[in-house]
């Protein structure tokens, strides 16, 4: 809880955990658009590296596609073949990433479902509203879409420990 002066606000204790985490450093966030290529799905991979050392904890992933689709949060343990870059420290200022952003565009899906979801045309959809799920080297959690030939909008938001 937040004591201010002569006032008390309720503040989840999640929340309070991603503001320390935040402050130290520690928290990333980076998104993409993977354009819609013929044949072949649009795929967005948050990927811990192999050798990094670090646990990645993701807060939240959202995605969007430009036609009503089914959106899928997918599991898939090795780095999709393009590197977007790191993520960008939400201290502003601070060190990067070890995390990566990566994409592809394959014929068949990546990876394993963990769950879809329906979206209309442009609309946004926060998958794992709070701690989604926790990554150790050499694991990745990916967004994908479901139709062929359609561009998809990613955002991955992280802590590294």
């Amino acid at each position: 809880m937040r004591i201010g002066y002569g006032t008390s606000v309720t503040v989840p204790s999640q929340q309070e955990r991603w503001f320390s985490e935040m402050r130290a450093g520690r928290t990333f966030g980076r998104g993409a658009i993977i354009a819609g290529v013929a044949a072949t799905f649009a795929q967005c991979q948050l990927f811990n590296p192999v050798a990094s050392g670090i646990t990645v904890l993701v807060y939240r992933a959202a995605g969007s596609s430009v036609a009503a689709d089914t959106m899928q949060v997918r599991q898939h343990n090795t780095a999709l073949a393009t590197l977007i870059g790191s993520g960008f420290n939400l201290l502003s200022g601070a060190a990067a990433s070890v995390a990566e952003i990566r994409s592809s565009n394959p014929a068949a899906q990546d990876g394993t479902i963990i769950g879809p979801q329906q979206v209309l045309a442009t609309t946004t959809l926060s998958l794992g509203e709070v701690w989604m799920t926790e990554l150790g080297p050499g694991e990745g959690l990916l967004v994908a879409n479901n139709t062929l030939n359609t561009t998809t909008v990613v955002n991955f938001f992280w802590n590294e420990a």
